[in-house]
């Protein structure tokens, strides 16, 4: 076929026509390429949210030639690493579980003095060359009784007396701040604290949701997010948020608590542990949800002691009779717990596999254990993976061998 009648007319190019002049030459390379745009952005006005883009680019060049040094943690339960620098931290439980407790335990390890030998729960401070200001915001407490005593028992229990007023320990009460203003109100007083005090911070937000105004919308539960996620980057912020359940569920409360599941790196999940019966004992389970920065540990037991005033470590026999009641009984609740430590971290296990592993758990028959799966499966119970993030069990058919394994909300 003559390639004039295909109506592609070829032109034909001799070697002096494809040859770049020197002084486009370099703009073949793509670091000249980069470099040339970079100048005109220079030569031109740009806003300052590409400023702020571009100079974190270049933050992150740097970074990235070197050899990155993980933050070491802060504080530590017994010997696991619980909390670390510039992070969101969790804790979440139903009305009554003596979340606010724990949250002041947390504080006083962090202000415990040298001097102090308080058992804390087993918390104890990671570090000492650095000293964090403790800031307790608190919306719930009333200003007579409930939220002072809170005040002594902290420092108290860091080895404090109620009189003192330690420089690195910091408090207010948004209570009496109409719910619309409280945002703002927040926000202006940590902008206040931060300049007074040239510690990092570690801030406790007790209850997180009455902080905003609304945390079912999307808009004003990610105004505090976006506020804590830019505190963490730009300054030396820790936050504790202290977040209601749901009831009858593991969800933090409405559009906020999903974002901050999402957002926190580790979340501590505390409520009454049941019996035989599923009635509430005295014991409180901590139970670690998500652990970003470690494997996910496995839970601490507490409860209110009348002696004490306050929480104490259950005894390991009191844990152990717990623990064996609840295995006998093979509840729901009891099998997800052994389905997150057998399948939370991506693992696909078959038939056969699971329900050997779980039928020896809980000396239980395999008809048992299957139909608690089953239950399981058809309620779409939520089942939360390693990182935290929620799963369902899920049962799929490959060949002739049937698998388990955990599929994030959402995924397909």
């Amino acid at each position: 076929m003559d390639q004039h009648n295909t109506g592609l007319n070829r032109i034909e190019r001799s070697p002096e026509d494809t040859k770049i002049s020197p002084e486009f030459e370099d703009l073949n390379k793509p670091e000249t390429i980069l470099n040339h745009f970079e100048s005109l952005l220079n030569d031109a006005e740009i806003s300052g949210n590409l400023k702020t883009i571009l100079d974190t680019q270049q933050k992150l060049k740097e970074l990235k030639a070197t050899d990155i040094k993980f933050s070491d943690p802060i504080l530590k339960q017994g010997e696991n690493a619980v909390i670390f620098p510039r992070t969101i931290n969790v804790i979440q439980g139903q009305n009554g579980t003596h979340k606010s407790r724990l949250a002041e335990y947390i504080c006083s390890a962090l202000l415990k003095r040298n001097d102090c030998t308080n058992e804390l729960l087993g918390f104890i401070r990671a570090t000492i060359e650095t000293n964090y200001t403790g800031v307790y915001v608190d919306t719930e407490r009333n200003l007579t009784e409930q939220f002072p005593y809170a005040l002594q028992s902290i420092q108290i229990k860091a080895g404090y007396n109620k009189a003192e007023n330690p420089k690195n320990f910091e408090y207010i009460s948004l209570l009496q701040i109409n719910r619309k203003e409280r945002f703002a109100a927040l926000t202006e007083y940590l902008n206040y604290i931060r300049q007074s005090t040239s510690n990092p911070l570690f801030i406790v937000l007790d209850v997180s949701t009455d902080c905003i105004e609304d945390f079912n919308k999307v808009d004003k539960s990610m105004e505090l997010i976006d506020l804590m996620n830019m505190a963490i980057n730009e300054h030396n912020v820790i936050f504790l948020c202290l977040i209601h359940e749901n009831p009858n569920s593991v969800k933090g409360r409405g559009h906020f608590g999903t974002e901050l599941m999402n957002k926190a790196s580790t979340v501590m999940q505390v409520g009454f542990e049941k019996d035989g019966s599923q009635n509430d004992t005295d014991i409180i389970r901590v139970k670690y949800l998500k652990c970003r920065s470690t494997a996910r540990h496995t839970p601490f037991y507490i409860k209110y002691s009348s002696e004490a005033k306050g929480l104490i470590l259950a005894d390991a026999s009191e844990i152990s009779g717990m623990i064996n009641n609840r295995k006998h009984k093979a509840s729901n609740e009891d099998i997800i717990e052994f389905i997150e430590m057998y399948l939370g971290d991506g693992t696909k296990l078959t038939r056969v596999d699971l329900l050997d592993k779980l039928c020896k758990d809980f000396k239980a028959s395999q008809r048992t254990i299957e139909s608690r799966i089953a239950e399981i499966i058809n309620t779409d119970v939520e089942i939360f993976n390693n990182n935290g993030n929620p799963c369902r069990l899920t049962k799929e058919i490959e060949g002739k061998v049937i698998y388990y394994s955990l599929k994030h909300n959402g995924s397909q």
